[in-house]
């Protein structure tokens, strides 16, 4: 009797044991997104109202959704976000997050964009990739962006090669109240993409908010592959000045976009950099914009 005390005694020890140490273990995995599950029909509507909380009135198709392993947990959904404007159909793609941790009673069963309007927040802070979708299919736009590139030329540099122009959408800008302003009015009289649709590119661009972007390839010269991160944005500078250095491009802000090769191979493709631009000369180089 008293060895089968002692089993049963030595049995639940161990059990108590491994759940002291898989119980951290589980709570990582959970942490994680390992046990995160929903079904696809719960995923569309959650979609659905993160669009009807900001008025939105297209269509949403989800393409695939995967598990989000990240701190945040849950899934990442995307798709195509649908709308008639101006009597035709434009599409842009659009990406969500969806929460099912439970102990986040704030996120929990939501998207980000539901969070973001629990929030109050602004609809181009939850939907950014509409914001920009806006002032890309508005008149004049791909216009302006074309006499931009056209009035710069090229010097054919060894290491930077110039692969073509896009804009940014600022929305971290001083001038947002503007934006605002457009938005509010647009919205009142029954523009789409609930106001954000049309924008005036050049006069968003006077104001840091419509921020034209050049895109590059930088392939790493041999003499320079083991170089330190300090070093290659020294070089990134000096190249960017002996590149936009004189050209007649609008005193103002402008966006780097530059992929790093070594040989053939892309190495890096989240190269992204801010020059400031005065009387055509680089007055700034900057890494981040705040």
């Amino acid at each position: 009797m008293k060895k089968g005390l002692l089993i049963g005694c030595l049995s639940t020890a161990i059990l108590f044991a491994m759940l002291i140490v898989l119980s951290p273990i589980i709570a990582m995995m959970d942490m994680w997104g390992l046990f995160a599950h929903a079904s696809r029909n719960e995923l569309e509507q959650a979609v659905h109202r993160s669009y009807e909380n900001y008025g939105l009135t297209g269509q949403f198709e989800l393409e695939k959704y995967e598990k989000n392993y990240t701190s945040v947990g849950g899934f990442v959904i995307h798709g195509t976000y649908t709308e008639n404007i101006d009597g035709k159909t434009y599409q842009a793609k659009s990406r969500f997050e969806y929460y099912t941790r439970a102990s986040e009673k704030e996120t929990y069963r939501k998207t980000d964009a539901e969070v973001d309007y629990k929030q109050n927040k602004k609809i181009y802070h939850a939907f950014p990739e509409l914001a920009y979708f806006g002032i890309e299919i508005s008149p004049g736009t791909s216009e302006f962006l074309k006499t931009l590139e056209t009035s710069i030329t090229d010097p054919k540099m060894t290491d930077l090669k110039y692969e073509g122009i896009d804009f940014q959408f600022n929305s971290k800008s001083g001038n947002m109240n503007l934006y605002d302003e457009i938005l509010e009015e647009n919205k009142k009289n029954g523009q789409a993409l609930q106001g954000m649709y049309p924008m005036d590119a050049q006069y968003l661009f006077q104001k840091d908010i419509f921020i034209p972007e050049f895109q590059f390839r930088y392939y790493t010269p041999e003499d320079k592959k083991d170089q330190l991160y300090d070093a290659y944005l020294k070089d990134i500078e000096s190249q960017m000045k002996e590149f936009f250095n004189n050209q007649p491009l609008p005193s103002s802000l402008y966006a780097v976009k530059i992929d790093k090769y070594e040989g053939n191979k892309l190495v890096n493709n989240s190269g992204g950099y801010y020059v400031k631009i005065e009387n055509r000369q680089v007055v700034e180089f900057i890494k981040d914009l705040q």
